[in-house]
């Protein structure tokens, strides 16, 4: 057996070890009793020790430096070589103690974060954030990959990208973003959503959920959905995608959107080509680009009137003491109402990434300033008047609404990125493709799906992010594309 055979092999047990601690994760957020989390995550600190230690074992280092001298390689092959380097390269610097404590850590307070959320009360999750913050500057430490320890830490989500990068790319956006807001606002037509926050009956809204995601592709014979109170979408193989909704009987969007978001995730995890399933290469190539896929599925399809002119009737028959009677084009302006709100994930496309911003600049301040654990609630409030022009009244609606931090540092940023990749994409799209929207007049949603498992699903990691999007589209990113989609798209509905 050739080194490029074996370190294939190697890796896709690594794989399968990693996906066995997926489907515990998974458990503990779907079916797994409160009280059992002491034992789930010691169970979960030993599967990232088993893998970590498999990771940066003197074998791998071996095989990639066999694998790297020989001829004639595909460009699968060298895309094998490269995740697996930067795999091992960063499996080197931390100590296995470190992982398991930061495991352990993450799913104990993942527990206590609900809890704290649930009473909106900061107190509860704070010691544990404190012990969070404390092993992730130790690990961005121990990496160094730099140029600074913020910058190692969202490597770890977009490969190659750096703090100034992103600084320079949110600085372009941000004022872009504050005046669409304003104009919106200042506008005295606005559209109304008090029809979405009417009673509407949870097992209707779940059955709903399901018609919907089967009409977009997604595959039932490899995938479930299940609720959570965080939705979120992972994968226990290439070929078991599970993706999670909730819903709220008071606020129809929050389940109808969510499933479509995470639905979004999960085409692009069930899209790879089968000769990297189960392999290192079996992911997107960047959590932004991850990101665009569930984005562009929930709002630049979920959320255009075309996707409405098939579904409306459809939602008046299952809701029809609400929706019997009120206009179509009513409703498409109630789910594309733009103002300012407190939950991220809730937030219009247009404040969102103001929402990324406060985030991003906190994070930063947490991992190179000192920020303490203790002065988030204070600050979060206070940079949301400065943002968003709102103050949270409470502690569930401000600093604990994201339950990220107990996962790591670095993850946010990469939410805006997904939108402005989506918004390039889809301009690709259309060109190649531009009856599109009339397809989702007619619930057929299979060519956009076919367009994105060509461009973007089938390579998984096989390229990175920046050539990803040069390849699909010719150029690098470019956000004047969601700046233009956002204004040609809002303020007809704004009358503008």
């Amino acid at each position: 057996m050739n080194a490029m055979k074996e370190l294939w092999e190697y890796f896709n047990e690594i794989m399968r070890l990693s996906y066995i601690g997926a489907l515990l994760s998974w458990d503990q957020q779907v079916n797994m009793p409160k009280g059992s989390v002491k034992g789930r995550a010691e169970q979960l600190a030993l599967m990232q020790n088993l893998i970590h230690s498999r990771v940066k074992s003197d074998k791998t280092g071996k095989l990639i430096k066999e694998a790297e001298k020989l001829e004639s390689l595909s460009e699968i092959d060298l895309a094998m070589i490269r995740e697996a380097k930067r795999e091992y390269d960063q499996a080197i610097k931390i100590p296995n103690e470190l992982v398991a404590k930061i495991a352990k850590i993450s799913s104990l307070g993942h527990i206590e974060w609900e809890k704290a959320r649930e009473k909106s009360d900061f107190s509860i999750f704070k010691p544990y954030l404190e012990k969070i913050i404390k092993l992730r500057i130790e690990f961005a430490e121990k990496l160094d990959k730099g140029p600074t320890l913020y910058s190692t830490l969202l490597d770890l989500f977009e490969p190659g990208v750096t703090y100034d990068y992103i600084l320079k790319v949110f600085n372009g956006l941000k004022p872009k973003l504050v005046k669409i807001v304003n104009k919106l606002n200042s506008m005295s037509d606005k559209p109304n959503q008090s029809i979405l926050k009417k009673h509407y009956d949870a097992e209707k809204q779940w059955q709903l959920s399901l018609e919907i995601i089967k009409k977009l592709n997604f595959d039932f014979n490899t995938g479930r959905q299940d609720k959570a109170t965080h939705p979120f979408t992972t994968s226990l193989s290439s070929i078991d995608t599970r993706i999670t909704t909730r819903i709220r009987e008071d606020f129809l969007p929050d389940c109808l959107f969510s499933t479509i978001h995470e639905c979004g995730h999960a085409l692009y995890q069930m899209g790879f080509k089968e000769e990297i399933h189960d392999t290192l290469l079996a992911e997107g190539c960047s959590m932004g680009i991850h990101e665009s896929q569930s984005r562009m599925w929930e709002n630049v399809v979920g959320r255009s009137k075309e996707f409405w002119t098939y579904w409306y009737p459809i939602f008046q028959k299952t809701f029809p003491e609400n929706l019997k009677n009120y206009p179509m084009e009513e409703f498409h302006r109630s789910i594309n109402v733009v103002q300012p709100s407190f939950i991220r994930v809730d937030a219009d496309e247009v404040t969102y990434g103001l929402h990324i911003i406060l985030r991003f600049e906190l994070e930063k301040m947490i991992i190179e300033d000192n920020l303490q654990a203790s002065e988030l609630p204070e600050l979060w409030n206070t940079k949301m008047e400065e943002l968003l022009g709102i103050v949270p009244p409470n502690d569930a609606l401000g600093v604990l609404q994201d339950v990220h931090w107990t996962s790591g540092f670095g993850y946010f940023p990469s939410y805006s990125l997904g939108n402005l990749y989506a918004a390039q994409i889809y301009n690709h799209a259309l060109k190649e493709n531009p009856s599109l929207p009339q397809d989702y007049e007619k619930g057929e949603f299979s060519n956009l799906l076919n367009y994105l498992k060509e461009k973007v699903h089938q390579y998984g990691k096989i390229y990175r992010a920046p050539d990803l999007i040069q390849k699909i589209t010719g150029e690098d990113l470019n956000p004047d594309y969601f700046i233009k989609y956002v204004e040609d798209k809002y303020y007809p509905i704004y009358g503008i």
